[in-house]
């Protein structure tokens, strides 16, 4: 028999393809890993899911019919590390698309942390390196004041997650935070700097 539990986490492959173990236990399961490793085998017993080792993520990866990248995966993996840090999600939004399709994060992030509200847009620098013509665009993107209206009036925190150091980018208008692609350095590069209290 499906708990509700069950069918969300269904509805999200459904949604988003993929899932690791890692990210179910914190996104669904409040951080117990026995207890979503459990189910989550019940679930492939019963042929609902099916799963694969990700040596990546150092996770399995659960799945219905499709594998996503690994890529949208470490998109996936900025939710997971808000959770288990005690961040709520509040609203996400993959791929989103400003100045009529000109810029394309992978992510639009709406988090709270500690009584304080984050917006983030996410670039995951896996195979690439977020541009400084990329960058170029979200300046644009700033002056239009399009993402303004939706934020409190504040522009969202650009979080460019990547393996490397690599070069950086500053601006005057918005943060630009850089992490690592499993964000073990979030805490202080950016959960102590509140976009809104």
């Amino acid at each position: 028999m499906l708990t509700q539990r069950d069918r969300d986490i269904l509805s999200w492959i459904q949604d988003y393809q993929s899932i690791t173990l890692s990210q179910c236990t914190y996104l669904f399961f409040d951080g117990n890993y026995e207890g979503c490793r459990r189910r989550m085998k019940q679930l492939e017993d019963m042929e609902l899911l099916k799963s694969i080792p990700n040596t990546l993520l150092k996770s399995k990866v659960y799945f219905q019919e499709k594998l996503i990248s690994d890529h949208n995966l470490f998109v996936y993996e900025f939710f997971k590390v808000i959770k288990k840090n005690g961040g709520d999600i509040i609203k996400f939004q993959l791929q989103p698309q400003y100045m009529n399709k000109k810029i394309r994060p992978d992510a639009f992030v709406i988090f709270s942390y500690q009584g304080n509200v984050y917006f983030v847009l996410l670039e995951v620098d896996l195979t690439h390196y977020t541009s400084n013509s990329k960058m170029k665009k979200y300046e644009a993107l700033y002056k239009t004041g399009e993402l303004q209206t939706q934020c409190c009036k504040t522009f969202p925190i650009i979080v460019i997650a990547r393996p490397t150091e690599g070069i950086r980018y500053n601006s005057h208008n918005f943060n630009a935070v850089y992490l690592d692609l499993y964000y073990s350095n979030i805490i202080n590069l950016l959960l102590q700097n509140p976009t809104i209290l």
